[in-house]
């Protein structure tokens, strides 16, 4: 039925036009009809299919469906099929002219893999949405990398396809006239295979993703992640500046991922408080009397009853030895240590299924440390903030209850 109809639209021609534009006027009609009918065939699909898909895609609200349907992946698929028919009926439709015909199929393949090339395109970058989209998923940290990639590989591939096309010779042949060529390539894209491998690495490794609040010890960054591409990885720094650094150094240098302290909402407080020595002493049983009204302390009490026994020997005069050196005896220190250590135990933000430790560190000329150790129960770093000075606010004022000097530098006139 088709070449009835090219034959009787080739002898009108034929007997219609001059001689010396016959040839040429069939081959254009041939080559306008099949444009046509590519175009009248992909614009029925897109008007049938299209309201059929986005109704598919916003109805099930996959959010890779409806990626795939902005980056217009379901259009692009609706111009293969047409194109592959057309490409179907060349022989036909060009059989009186088969000296044109390895020419327009040259072209068609052409055609055919441009399309397909289009179609991969606009499904990395519909991949790409959907991971932007999905940014608290780890798996999907690394893909924007590993996309550029493809990328450039596809583009690659497309150029060579496409000579292999036009020079008719198999694209084994080129790439094999492209090793030659390698050290030259691994050197001008040293830093984009790099860039690939560490995408990988950090997708598959799960060290970060964007969105995390991260440290860079090499550099000295802290900040969050916004962005993680082929060649560089972006970071928000806490004062608003941003700074890039290269992906693949991140596999080769230490990066703290702090963005679990957010996630887990906790956080670790370790702070020191210097102290005088000079003013360590022993507890008298004034001194006594005056704490144990403390309620963070009547335990503790209860668990010295022999110290305490023996102060109240001394106050009376019914010990044999006054000096409270001999014996044991309760410290100012030392009972400061409990206090602090209950305070923590008993703070609703403190994690009590994590360390809590008050413990004395190394002694220094500038003082004793007494150096609090826990976990909270607040991940923001604001709220951390705030509830480390309130904790230390308070062990601050409530060190003057036991008599102890925190040692601070004067800075000299």
């Amino acid at each position: 039925m088709l070449k009835e109809y090219i034959n009787i639209i080739d002898r009108y021609i034929r007997d219609e036009f001059p001689l010396q534009l016959r040839e040429v006027s069939v081959l254009a009609y041939k080559i306008i009809a099949l444009i046509l009918l590519f175009l009248v065939l992909s614009f029925v699909l897109k008007r049938v299919f299209i309201p059929i898909i986005r109704w598919i895609v916003f109805k099930s609200k996959r959010p890779f469906y409806i990626a795939c349907y902005n980056r217009h992946v379901f259009r692009s698929f609706l111009n293969f099929i047409p194109m592959l028919f057309c490409y179907w009926i060349i022989e036909d439709v060009f059989y009186r002219s088969k000296r044109f015909l390895p020419y327009i199929d040259a072209i068609f393949n052409w055609l055919i893999i441009t399309v397909v090339a289009v179609i991969l395109h606009r499904l990395i970058k519909a991949v790409e949405d959907y991971a932007d989209g999905n940014q608290l998923n780890y798996n999907a940290t690394g893909i924007k990398a590993v996309a550029q990639s493809m990328r450039i590989i596809g583009i690659i591939a497309y150029v060579i396809i496409s000579l292999s096309i036009f020079l008719r010779i198999s694209p084994g042949s080129i790439f094999a006239g492209l090793g030659a060529m390698t050290a030259v390539v691994l050197l001008i894209f040293r830093d984009t295979i790099l860039g690939f491998i560490s995408g990988i690495h950090v997708a598959t490794s799960r060290l970060f993703k964007v969105g995390d609040w991260i440290n860079v010890t090499k550099y000295k960054l802290e900040g969050n992640v916004i962005e993680i591409n082929l060649l560089t990885t972006k970071i928000k720094n806490f004062d608003n500046t941003i700074s890039s650094i290269p992906t693949y150094d991140l596999i080769s240098t230490e990066v703290r991922n702090a963005q679990v302290l957010i996630d887990k909402n906790s956080r670790r407080i370790k702070r020191s408080i210097f102290f005088s020595i000079k003013s360590f002493k022993f507890i008298d049983l004034v001194a006594y009397q005056r704490l144990q009204r403390i309620d963070m302390l009547k335990d503790y009490f209860l668990t010295k009853e022999m110290e305490i026994h023996r102060l109240e020997e001394i106050n009376t005069g019914e010990a044999v030895d006054e000096y409270l050196i001999n014996g044991k005896q309760l410290t100012n220190i030392g009972t400061f240590r409990m206090y602090v250590y209950n305070y923590l135990k008993r703070h609703p933000q403190i994690d009590e299924q994590q360390p809590i430790m008050v413990r004395q560190m190394e002694i220094t000329p500038n003082g004793m440390p007494l150096e609090i150790y826990c976990f909270t129960k607040l991940g923001i770093w604001s709220d951390f903030e705030n509830l480390q000075s309130d904790i230390f606010d308070h062990i601050l004022v409530a060190a003057r209850e036991f008599d102890l000097d925190i040692v601070q530098t004067v800075a000299s006139s």
